[in-house]
């Protein structure tokens, strides 16, 4: 079978555990050291044998890359996972071939397919040297012992300088950011090695209190900077400036950073002015319940694969559902009886593993029924309760009794592409998470009442009402400015002022008395409104 590994990726920013390595890439401990053999460099340093992301990219690619007339002395080129490799010794034979040139058999250390190589008579009897002296293949050439990685900066890829001399605290800050969800880990991770590169890799633990308010006037400045010419924007620098703060907090109390000075954190404080919410930020687009409605009906539902893309965007709109956790969905966590799904966060990529019930929001009426009608096709394609909700392409057969699992994709990518198809129906773009904003922005009109709000926030997952209010279905400045004006030429009444008015209407009120004038006031003011001269005097 074929180990190319083409849908492995290492994220170049981060550091790998030999166990880390291990699990990405599915292979055992004697395959990692074939490849520290054929070249991948690992961090120095006293302690876990460590690996850094870019690192493992640039030693694939260029084992990919390799052709038959580049290979090294003992190397070869296995055309199943194709990648060059230096073989077993014990997996080596010889076929004799005409005139001074023989033929070597052996196996492929990673994916166990069998190579072969043409050598000539010098190759040939290093390699049955190696096989006497039972050494490695990959000492036959004094440039294919693996260079070890020392601490300073390396060129891993190709133009781009990568620093080492921080990787082993990164590889511990990673261990403590477990808590954190992948995405925030890795916008964390990016903060912090945007920061190393500004200081040319200089070790943290040298680190001071300029270096960091340097780096904090390069951020203000490019808040002032053209998105054209390198600028950011302000959210971007906040976050910037923040996960920088947090991540030295952190490493001031570790062994070997306490001298690290304490106000290195507080340095990184952007002035009010930058933290201040920008005027021009505009809410994020999100779609009304009618364009909802309008969306769902014009999406193509002729072939399974369209009707799987309608029903993802139908459950989206009516449970409100991140898409990593939707599209992570099994039929067991999908409920149609009682209009429900359940949020496992042990089973589903559900930010910060946050488990929950979510119930199916009100006038979410015919979106319910597509997801119905996706669910029982499904049944009848015979797919059961521990398969994914919304499978790949590729699974969307029939499938036999007793079938092993279908898993649910891996990726948000599909769910981008309804989301695409859906929104350009109505002539317009948004994303997956809209379909938040929306249900948001529906509750501000439908929750009358402090528990209703609240019952509301609760089912889009968040701790309180303040979140939703503070992040979600934000109202554009024209619709602010309708409400406005509305508010402008419609008599609009307090609490107090209605029941004043209900009070002077069924004469409850003394005649003459404070609260009898400013009620005739009120009252004259509403009947003038109406259009009617008959107040009551």
């Amino acid at each position: 079978m074929s180990r190319a590994y083409r849908s492995v990726r290492p994220k170049a920013n981060r550091v790998y555990s030999v166990n880390g390595v291990l699990e990405l890439y599915k292979v055992c401990r004697n395959t990692l050291s074939n490849w520290v053999g054929s070249g991948l460099r690992s961090i120095g340093g006293i302690g876990l044998q460590l690996f850094r992301g870019a690192e493992l990219t640039r030693f694939h690619e260029a084992r990919k890359a390799k052709k038959r007339v580049d290979l090294r002395p003992g190397e070869f080129k296995c055309v199943a996972c194709k990648s060059a490799v230096f073989p077993e010794v014990h997996s080596l034979g010889f076929v004799s071939a005409k005139r001074a040139h023989s033929n070597a058999l052996a196996t492929c250390p990673d994916c166990g397919a069998r190579v072969m190589k043409l050598l000539d008579k010098t190759e040939c009897d290093s390699l049955k040297n190696c096989i006497d002296t039972n050494t490695s293949l990959a000492q036959l050439h004094e440039e294919n012992v693996p260079r070890l990685g020392s601490i300073g900066k390396i060129s891993v890829i190709e133009g781009v300088d990568q620093h080492v001399s921080n990787d082993r605290v990164i590889h511990d800050w990673l261990v403590y950011a477990g808590r954190y969800g992948e995405k925030t880990v890795d916008a964390h991770l990016a903060s912090i090695r945007i920061f190393e590169s500004f200081l040319d890799g200089k070790p943290f633990d040298r680190v001071s209190q300029k270096d960091a308010a340097a780096y904090r006037d390069v951020l203000v400045g490019l808040v002032k900077t053209s998105k054209e010419s390198g600028g950011l924007g302000r959210s971007t620098i906040r976050h910037r400036a923040s996960h920088l703060g947090k991540f030295f907090e952190w490493l001031r109390h570790q062994d070997g950073f306490r001298r690290l000075s304490g106000g290195i954190p507080d340095y990184f404080a952007l002035p009010k002015g930058i933290s201040a919410k920008n005027l021009q930020d505009t809410p994020k687009p999100y779609p009304t319940m009618e364009e909802t409605i309008a969306m769902v009906r014009a999406m193509p539902h002729k072939t399974i694969s369209e009707r799987r893309d309608r029903a993802m965007v139908a459950l989206t709109f009516v449970t409100g559902l991140r898409a990593g956790a939707l599209t992570s969905l099994r039929l067991r966590h999908l409920d149609v009886e009682a209009n429900e799904v359940v949020q496992d966060g042990t089973d589903m990529r559900a930010k910060n593993g946050k488990c929950f019930r979510v119930f199916w929001f009100p006038r979410t009426d015919e979106m319910q029924s597509v997801v119905r009608d996706w669910i029982a096709e499904m049944q009848r394609l015979g797919f059961v309760t521990r398969d994914a909700a919304f499978p790949a392409c590729t699974h969307l057969t029939c499938q036999k009794l007793g079938h092993k699992p279908i898993d649910p994709m891996r990726t948000e990518g599909a769910l981008s592409s309804a989301f695409s198809v859906a929104s350009n129906k109505v002539g317009k773009s948004f994303s997956p998470h809209s379909a938040r904003h929306c249900l948001a922005s529906l509750g501000d009109s439908l929750c009358l009442t402090p528990e209703r709000r609240k019952a509301w926030s609760l089912n889009l997952g968040h701790k309180t009402e303040g979140i939703t209010e503070t992040h979600y279905g934000k109202m554009s400045d024209g619709r602010r400015c309708e409400v406005i004006d509305d508010l402008r030429s419609r008599e609009v009444w307090t609490e107090d002022e209605k029941d004043l008015m209900l009070d002077y209407f069924q004469c409850k009120l003394a005649h003459g008395s404070a609260d009898f004038m400013r009620a005739r006031k009120l009252a004259r003011t509403r009947e003038g409104s109406l259009g009617c001269e008959d107040v009551l005097d």
